[in-house]
């Protein structure tokens, strides 16, 4: 591509340790003889002795990009990683003014560290890279392919500062957060699940505030779904028959009992639900098909249709050809007329055969797998005893009501495994002063553990020590003494006994202190 059409080139990182620290990159161009490019700069040297003058990272060194970003938000990409370049002047790429920005991954699970190669898997230059590491975080409906990776990455609608590796800012529309450890380790190319136990920082605006009321119970009663596992259809074969000898045939079909069972489930089926029935979508066999005796009025093959129905409830095995069907396997299943007479019953057109039609309409009324049955023609039948309806379970469910009222209020919020609030002027008595020199950039968990940790103390629950407080004002009051000069008695006036206040002061190193939330 030429260059007066070409506005973006590509590189790889030569060495990010910038001397000045303002996040300037060394950076080789794809498209650049390398040769040439040292020759441009006649002094610089990549082996100079004096590499402050002519070598690596002095005004000599024809390999230095700036950042394009601003000098406030640092991105910088490590060695090895693609990185994006810019030209203030694409005739002459050889002046110092010269661009980078940070390439993109190819999937939030590189960002540790991802080569210039693999980078460039989702461009044009990438197009023979494998994608088989690119696994969709969500399915093409925004819901999670897996609930443990929910809230690991930060979603569209909300802006964010993304760190390496557990660490970032998410700006939501009202609410701040500040994160690390958001996941659990994971190698290059796994989606990682998210850690409860990551530490935060949370601030939030809120203007509506839920209050709940006492909780109830609620009886309801609830379908005991389930996929229909066979289907029976009868056909007639000469409907317009006017002499009382109809010639019929009974299809018997296998449905499908998966997860994608849902046209078949028993509250979906319906006398008219339109089905596959060849065999080519939908996962629908053909397993009998059996032709009844030819000749026989509309009574007796009503007859022979009922008993064929009845032999899948007696005898499955036969009635289905399974052989190793097991008991109840053949439960929930439908029948129906055949699409042809459900058509010729229902359809009131001018077209239609008015013979064939008061026929059929005749025979739907005769067949019954029961006296019970209400649906005469079609139904379904969920077990032994032929229960006309759908069945259902009753569900006991707790509720608790909830009502919304408008506030205007502000919530922070810190969370971690532990928390310590350091003054840099405060100290405790006897343990010394924590040394917070060279922490600028951080404390490590080595001075955490051994220094801080010694030298804090648990905080206080204030409700639980007042309670503590009461207990021993309650006894101060209400306690009496046998004798004069003697201890007081066991138990005080209002029934508090001193074993129960020397239990509640032992109690109080777990209830009133808290050990993991520590001042100093």
């Amino acid at each position: 591509m030429s260059d007066n059409i070409q506005n973006i080139f590509q590189g790889v990182c030569l060495d990010n340790e910038d001397p000045l620290m303002l996040g300037r990159v060394r950076v080789e161009p794809y498209d650049k003889n390398i040769t040439a490019m040292e020759g441009s700069y006649p002094n610089f040297d990549p082996e100079s002795k004096t590499p402050e003058k002519n070598g690596p990272w002095s005004d000599k060194d024809p390999f230095i990009f700036l950042p394009l970003l601003p000098y406030f938000v640092n991105q910088v990409p490590k060695k090895g990683e693609n990185v994006l370049l810019f030209y203030y002047d694409l005739k002459s790429k050889t002046t110092k003014n010269k661009f980078y920005l940070i390439s993109t991954f190819s999937s939030p699970t590189t960002i540790k560290y991802e080569n210039y190669s693999s980078a460039q898997t989702l461009l044009d230059s990438g197009s023979v890279n494998s994608r088989k590491k690119l696994q969709p975080i969500k399915n093409s409906d925004g819901s999670f392919k897996n609930e443990k990776n929910k809230g690991v990455f930060v979603e569209p609608v909300d802006i964010s500062i993304n760190g390496r590796d557990s660490a970032d800012l998410i700006l939501k529309e009202n609410e701040v957060l500040l994160r690390a450890g958001k996941h659990k380790q994971f190698r290059t190319g796994e989606i990682p699940d998210a850690d409860e136990t990551r530490a935060f920082l949370q601030l939030t605006k809120n203007y509506t505030k839920l209050s709940y009321g006492e909780p109830y119970s609620k009886t309801r009663l609830v379908p005991n779904d389930k996929p229909i596992k066979y289907l029976v259809e009868y056909d007639v074969i000469n409907p317009d028959n006017q002499f009382s000898a109809f010639t019929a045939v009974l299809y018997y079909y296998a449905l499908r009992t998966d997860e994608k069972a849902y046209l078949t489930l028993s509250s979906n089926f319906r006398y008219d639900t339109d089905i596959d029935l060849t065999g080519t979508t939908g996962g629908v066999s053909l397993i009998r098909m059996l032709n009844l005796p030819i000749g026989l009025d509309l009574e007796t093959l009503s007859t022979q249709i009922n008993q064929r129905l009845k032999e899948i409830v007696t005898n499955p095995s036969q009635a289905l050809l399974q052989p190793n069907i097991n008991k109840n396997d053949q439960f929930p299943f439908y029948y129906r007329p055949s699409k042809k007479l459900r058509d010729l019953v229902n359809n009131t057109t001018s077209s239609i055969d008015l013979i064939s039609s008061s026929n059929m309409s005749k025979l739907q009324s005769l067949v019954r797998i029961s006296t019970t049955d209400p649906t005469p023609g079609y139904g379904i039948v969920l077990n032994y005893k032929l229960s006309p309806e759908l069945p259902f379970e009753v569900r006991k469910d707790v509720v608790v009501p909830s009502q919304a009222e408008l506030i205007n209020n502000s919530v922070g919020l810190m969370g971690a495994n532990q928390l310590y609030l350091l003054s840099h002027d405060s100290q405790i008595p006897g343990k010394g002063k924590i040394d917070l020199n060279n922490t600028i950039y951080g404390i490590d968990s080595d001075k955490i553990f051994n220094e801080i940790e010694p030298k804090t103390s648990s905080s206080v629950r204030g409700e639980e020590l007042l309670d503590l407080l009461n207990l021993i004002v309650r006894f101060c009051l209400t306690h009496v003494h046998p004798y004069p000069l003697m201890p007081p008695s066991s138990v005080t006036l209002d029934g508090l006994s001193t074993d129960d206040l020397l239990s509640k002061m032992q109690q109080a190193y777990e209830n009133v202190l808290n050990k993991n939330i520590r001042i100093n």
